[in-house]
């Protein structure tokens, strides 16, 4: 087992309308860690090829962030890599947001992260709120766009020190299609659950997360996230030194 203490970034986050989403159980592949703090400590699971992120803390979207995840997840990868940030002020001055239905949301937020009736956004929307932050704070670290890596190829990054900001769904259920918009003459549909968590861990059977809708670490069976990755378009961002421009969608 690996246990890693290097510093780097990631991000998180549930979607769907609140009248479509309340308390969910836990399907059996998934289980809740048991670690209460907030803090993640290294599991001892006598396995190979296994790798955790230690100290990571954990910060939860709620009460102020109801849909939210994606926001957090990044505040979270901030303050792991050592860059001050608050979830709040990302959402409200870093973040591009439009009126939910009017917006593509890989280019905005649909809706505010602030309101529990609003959706979310992908990954080239978060990519440009961690880049326009990180340039506010003289900081020399940049988001980079993992978006269409394989899921096994995440997995070096956790053993290198550095988090991953992962879409997925809450709980790892399964994605359902509920809502469709036409932006610009072209079907946007929105898949519910969608989540944004950090991947901060992982062994032969299991991955651990940073969920920021639990506010807490949760494990899920390995293959069973690794689906829900692919299900999402394979999205994800880490934070890196930036040697080059930063990494930017227009």
């Amino acid at each position: 087992m690996i246990i890693l203490l290097a510093m780097s970034i990631s991000c998180c986050h549930q979607k769907e309308n609140a009248s479509e989403s309340g308390a969910k159980a836990t399907p059996p592949e998934a289980a809740v860690s048991d670690t209460e703090s907030g803090m993640l400590n290294g599991r001892d699971d006598n396995l190979s090829g296994a790798a955790v992120l230690a100290d990571f803390t954990v910060l939860s979207q709620l009460p102020e962030l109801p849909t939210g995840c994606e926001v957090t997840s990044l505040t979270m990868a901030l303050n792991y890599c050592g860059v001050e940030a608050d979830k709040c002020d990302i959402a409200d001055n870093y973040l591009d947001k439009g009126e939910v239905g009017t917006v593509d949301f890989r280019v905005a937020f649909e809706g505010d992260p602030r309101d529990e009736y609003s959706y979310g956004c992908y990954a080239p929307v978060l990519l440009n709120a961690a880049n326009r932050y990180l340039e506010a704070q003289d900081s020399d670290l940049r988001a980079k766009d993992l978006t269409g890596t394989a899921f096994e190829q995440l997995l070096s990054y956790i053993d290198s020190g550095i988090p991953v900001i992962v879409w997925g769904t809450v709980d790892c259920e399964e994605p359902v299609n509920r809502i469709s918009w036409e932006i610009d003459g072209q079907e946007l549909k929105w898949y519910s659950p969608e989540h944004c968590m950090v991947l901060i861990g992982y062994d032969d059977r299991q991955v651990t997360v940073a969920d920021p809708l639990k506010g807490e670490t949760a494990t899920f069976d390995r293959e069973l996230f690794k689906a829900r990755y692919n299900d999402l378009f394979q999205q994800a961002i880490v934070i890196e030194k930036g040697d080059s421009p930063a990494d930017t969608v227009e």
